[in-house]
């Protein structure tokens, strides 16, 4: 099963079900917010496959954008195992998902 991140109404990043579920891992871990803590444990946990960021205040949305374009990358090289099979295309996906937010953050 895919997953879908709604950054805009234009722009959507789309990926395997195991690589959604981890982005939205480290979203919620990163961005210390209950209601998107319970957002994505609801996302997870009914299998719903989509977090669309326009639903969130205007300012969570930018901290969570901030996160993607900053630190997604590089927390993944860190901390996905060298097991994970095409890990390098992997990590050059979820810096496709970086670079789209980063430009729908502000400079």
């Amino acid at each position: 099963m895919a997953g879908t991140i709604g950054l805009s109404p234009d722009k959507v990043w789309t990926s395997a079900g195991w690589l959604f579920d981890w982005t939205v891992r480290f979203i919620a871990r990163e961005v210390d917010d209950p209601r998107l803590t319970a957002a994505v444990d609801e996302i997870l946990r009914e299998n719903l496959g989509l977090l669309d960021l326009d639903r969130l205040p205007v300012t969570l949305r930018a901290t969570v954008l901030r996160k993607l374009r900053d630190d997604l990358v590089p927390t993944a090289t860190a901390t996905l195992p060298d097991t994970v099979p095409e890990r390098q295309e992997v990590l050059n996906y979820l810096g496709g998902l970086a670079q789209l937010a980063r430009e729908l953050s502000d400079p």
